[in-house]
């Protein structure tokens, strides 16, 4: 079998809460030998107004006209403009990013920061796989809510089209009734709107055919399996809608439960259980509505977690998932849950697509400055391990 390629989520190689910056993780992921990056929205807005962006558009004036620094330089130019202009009114312009409403200088930056990081990217011989997450889009009830939502997804297209992606990763929602609605029906129309959204963008303003993935997690309020997300997706019935298959969210659900003693639901789940129908499932499905493979292992906690509760109402899987994580294969630091099966079902179904790792855990908060290369080392054995395994 020819290497697939080889890519991973920038926020999987260290926090930018512990100072790991973007640009350095980029580097550190090429070093290792990576060929594409998810772009983690945060580690976009972090850099984009941190001190490192604002020297590099300062050193941008002598560059040619045409350089991707020049342009950022012009569009934070068109960003100051913009604050300008809104200062003589009682607010700021109001748009909407990923996170909701921001000012139109604020969205202007973020772009010229995208510019910055697909030139960075491209020089490091890294393809942009995607820009990730966005949270919260679909099954909202009210008018306003979805108009918010759709806002923010328009939103990013510009930004994606200075990163050089094609590819947004929208998750399933985690607002619950009654402002959302778990009706597969009502919720794949509104996606519909974003495929439609997007499509028309591309058309346009030209280039590629922007795609939106739809992951189902673990801990969603309405949606939290890849059969209840590839259900929408086929009721939604957009060519540039499709699934996104994340071995951590399948597993999590499907053979690992937090909350028991061992970490496993079924033991037996793998031989004649619900996991086993699963993976047949998957390894029947279109290989073109698999948009995105996502690839992670964890370890158990180290008691049973307790449930949600007023205390922490964050849900136990959501939970484990932030702190426990782990590379593939990596079984000496706990790894269990059965990563190649996972693989070897999504791999008979006929996707060829970037083998990605996301991987969220504890120690990516360790702000030593050789975290960003020591876990992108980790990785990449991970995946050569789970290539050799599926073999």
């Amino acid at each position: 079998m020819t290497r697939p390629a080889f890519s991973i989520f920038s926020h999987s190689v260290g926090a930018n809460v512990a100072g790991h910056a973007l640009p350095a993780k980029l580097r550190a992921i090429a070093a290792a030998g990576f060929d594409a990056v998810e772009i983690f929205s945060d580690d976009l807005s972090v850099f984009a107004n941190s001190a490192e962006f604002a020297s590099h558009l300062d050193a941008a004036a002598p560059s040619p006209p045409d350089s991707p620094l020049a342009r950022a330089k012009l569009l934070a130019g068109a960003a100051a403009s913009a604050s300008a202009s809104s200062s003589s009114t009682l607010e700021p312009a109001l748009v909407y990013n990923a996170y909701g409403p921001c000012s139109a200088a604020e969205l202007a930056r973020e772009q010229a920061a995208a510019a910055y990081i697909g030139s960075l990217c491209a020089s490091l011989g890294l393809s942009v796989l995607n820009l990730q997450p966005l949270r919260d889009i679909e099954g909202w009830v009210s008018d306003a809510d979805f108009a918010a939502a759709r806002a923010r997804v328009n939103s990013r297209f510009p930004i994606m089209r200075a990163l050089g992606t094609s590819l947004l990763l929208a998750c399933s929602n985690n607002e619950g009734a009654p402002r959302t609605s778990g009706d597969a029906e009502f919720t794949a129309r509104q996606l519909a709107t974003y495929a439609d959204d997007a499509r028309r963008f591309a058309e346009e303003c030209g280039g590629e055919v922007i795609r939106i993935g739809y992951e189902a997690l673990a801990w969603g309020a309405h949606v939290d399996t890849w059969t209840q997300a590839y259900e929408r997706v086929r009721l939604a019935d957009r060519e540039n809608l499709g699934l996104v298959l994340d071995s951590f969210n399948t597993l999590a659900r499907e053979y690992a439960d937090p909350c028991v003693a061992g970490c496993v639901a079924s033991p037996n789940a793998l031989e004649n259980g619900a996991l086993a129908a699963s993976l047949d499932a998957i390894s029947k499905l279109p290989a073109e509505r698999i948009f995105l493979l996502q690839l992670g292992d964890a370890r158990p906690p180290p008691a049973p977690l307790a449930p949600a509760s007023e205390a922490d109402p964050r849900p136990a899987r959501l939970r484990w998932s932030r702190s426990h994580r782990l590379f593939p294969g990596e079984k000496s630091r706990g790894a269990f849950m059965p990563l190649p099966d996972f693989v070897r079902a999504v791999r008979k179904a006929g996707f060829t697509g970037a083998w990605s790792i996301e991987v969220f855990a504890d120690e990516l908060s360790n702000e030593d400055a050789g975290v960003p290369e020591e876990m992108s080392r980790r990785a990449f054995q991970g995946l050569e391990w789970l290539l050799q395994e599926t073999n």
